[in-house]
């Protein structure tokens, strides 16, 4: 039902119907009641598609309940009208920024009657603001933090963090013999080495950790509610994942290392620059003793880290030459899922946040599929013949990890779940058994 509109009806109705902007009379409850023609060409509806939605089907869900909060406000009367910029959906599904303004009619009774909308297609101003930004605070080779954003960062989570005395990690890592890797292939293939670089730490640091390209070919990472032991783990990880990079160029493959130093620590009774600098001069030793290397040194006090340090490393899973089937992919992989697995159990151990050990248990069921499909696939071509089998069984410890995951997000997750999972259910059950019975189409080859 149309709401009663003002005497000069032809007057009103030309001058909502030919605004240069979108108009729209909204409903209490969020109908639209009338809209213009600029509105339906800003979002890409027809008037007759758009009469049967709610603004809220058409919100973005990020501004959603902002916008809920402000029309509960003008129903209220704690507010006479509102202005908010907020994001609509398109019909084709892109993502368009406006600024609306809402005032509330009342009848007579001073009962709510309709909102008037007017909506300001600020899209291009808002791309603007966002390139300006990442102009403004990423490096534009490496797609990473630049220098000033990497400190702005830093600085704030070192002060939160100092302030409640959490252990934190600060690595500094560089690019060995990079000034021979330009002198040799050329400045162009050695900008493609610092992206490269970038893109694997990037994809190897958990969300909430600070990385920024700080200089050159040097990086540098915030590692927050770390401690020394994982801290260590982490660097090595970067350290042995850069390793693996190359590059194809005309003058032949290029390969190239880091050398990573860090200092632990916690509280902020030194500033983020002196932790820096001890970094460095922890890289400067990595450097020194012959490069591709992690030298960390451990500021945390004996108290603050003798209860992590004895429970990181009471729980752990020891790999043995017995478990290494004679195909070097498979036990590669099997190395690596010990490594993760140890991750996971030392950042469960340290009580580590839920988000931290729910990247470790990601990146452990990302490397468990990884090496279940390769395994598949290497002892059927061995001529496995029970390889079908041996299919099911990975199904069934994927399925039970991913339990594990979601156990983990209802924060219900015990260490001893993980534990009976790696320790019993895969290597006791899996490796030490099944595994086995394919071991001789290896050994014997």
């Amino acid at each position: 039902m149309k709401p009663e509109l003002p005497k000069d009806e032809k007057l009103f109705f030309n001058a909502f119907q030919y605004a240069a902007i979108g108009m729209a009379l909204v409903s209490p409850n969020g109908e639209w009641l009338m809209v213009n023609k600029a509105l339906c060409d800003l979002i890409g509806y027809s008037e007759d598609e758009l009469l049967k939605l709610t603004f809220q089907k058409i919100t973005h869900p990020d501004d959603l309940n902002e916008d809920l909060q402000y029309v509960d406000q003008i129903l209220s009367g704690a507010l006479e009208t509102y202005q908010m910029e907020k994001r609509y959906l398109h019909k084709d599904g892109s993502i368009i920024y406006v600024l609306l303004s809402v005032s509330l009619v009342k009848d007579e009774t001073s009962s709510p009657l309709f909102f008037i909308s007017q909506i300001q297609n600020i899209t291009d101003r808002k791309l603007l603001e966002v390139e300006l930004v990442r102009q403004a605070t990423v490096d534009m080779l490496t797609g990473v933090s630049n220098r000033r954003r990497f400190f702005d960062l830093a600085e704030r989570d070192f002060l939160r963090g100092g302030r409640y005395n959490e252990p934190m990690v600060l690595l500094m890592l560089d690019i060995d013999h990079f000034k021979k890797v330009n002198d040799t292939f050329g400045h162009g293939i050695g900008d493609e080495a610092l992206k490269q670089m970038a893109t694997v730490c990037r994809s190897e640091l958990r969300s909430i950790d600070i990385f920024g390209r700080i200089g050159g070919e040097e990086f540098s990472a915030l590692l927050v509610k770390t401690d020394a032991v994982i801290g260590r783990q982490v660097a090595e990880r970067l350290r042995k994942s850069v390793e693996k990079c190359f590059l194809t160029t005309e003058k032949g493959l290029l390969k190239f290392t880091v050398s990573i130093g860090g200092v632990a620590f916690s509280g902020n009774q030194y500033s983020l620059e002196n932790r820096l600098k001890q970094a460095d001069e922890a890289l400067y030793e990595a450097k020194s003793m012959g490069r591709n290397r992690t030298v960390l040194i451990n500021n945390l006090t004996v108290s603050e880290t003798k209860d992590e340090t004895i429970q990181t490393s009471f729980v752990r899973l020891e790999w043995n030459k017995a478990y290494e089937c004679g195909q070097k992919q498979i036990d590669e992989q099997h190395r690596i899922l010990f490594e993760q697995a140890n991750m996971l159990l030392s950042a469960m151990m340290a009580r580590q946040e839920r988000a931290i050990c729910e990247q470790y248990i990601e990146e452990l069921i990302s490397k468990i599929s990884e090496h279940f499909y390769t395994e598949e696939q290497l002892i059927e071509v061995a001529g496995y013949p029970y390889t079908e089998d041996h299919r099911q069984i990975h199904r069934q410890l994927t399925n039970e990890a991913l339990k594990i995951a979601r156990r983990n997000k209802t924060g219900q997750l015990q260490i001893t779940e993980v534990f009976r999972f790696l320790a019993i259910e895969v290597v006791s059950q899996h490796l030490l058994d099944e595994d086995r019975k394919f071991f001789s189409y290896f050994h014997d080859k």
